[in-house]
């Protein structure tokens, strides 16, 4: 019988372990034996915690995910709905892939999983459904004329995808930097063309 506190200890190794054995071997080529080889512990013991290889990777997922989310609440959170708020989330969203590139490892592979998986695809799904939202909720405070910003958090999201799936297939394809400003100036120039001319 594992220690108290252990469960969630061991748990996360077993998460850390099945990231670390997506990233190099791919979804599709993973075993069990492979992830517990990773985490240093039998197939038996990653049993103990998750039913089956799919609640494990779906564990997974949820983990990727909420790394980043985590990032998000600490740094973009506590600004006030403004345009400050949109700039500071629009530059979380582009060092993504330099900051945590696990990340977007794992979520090409769930990526190309998910027109097979019904799981992985909702999962997925509810994902960008969430950040949508997210996005949505603060972006009615930057719009000052009562202009419909619907579409706005789609294209944020992606363009957020978009870029760092193409800097996690080849970093010398743009300077992550550079594109930082350009996604910036973009999305303002497009809020000013909504509020008329003029950026809040």
């Amino acid at each position: 019988m594992p220690k108290v506190g252990m469960e969630d200890i061991r748990k996360g190794q077993v998460i850390e372990a099945a990231i670390n054995a997506i990233v190099s071997k791919g979804l599709s080529n993973l075993s069990m034996k492979d992830i517990a080889a990773h985490a240093g512990v039998s197939t038996g013991i990653i049993y103990h915690y998750y039913e089956s290889k799919e609640d494990l990777l779906m564990q997974v997922l949820k983990a990727s995910f909420r790394q980043s989310h985590e990032k998000v609440m600490e740094t973009v959170e506590p600004i006030e709905p403004s345009l400050e708020k949109l700039l500071k989330h629009l530059e979380n969203i582009n060092l993504v892939p330099k900051d945590n590139p696990e990340y977007m490892a794992v979520f090409l592979n769930y990526l190309g999983e998910a027109n097979h998986n019904p799981k992985i695809r909702d999962m997925i799904n509810k994902l960008f459904k969430n950040l949508t939202n997210y996005i949505g909720q603060y972006l009615g405070d930057v719009s000052t004329d009562g202009q419909p910003l619907k579409n706005l958090p789609i294209m944020i999201i992606a363009l957020g995808f978009g870029l760092g799936i193409m800097w996690t297939l080849n970093d010398q394809l743009y300077d992550i930097n550079e594109m930082d400003q350009s996604l910036k100036k973009l999305i303002t120039n497009y809020l000013a063309d909504k509020n008329g001319g003029k950026s809040e």
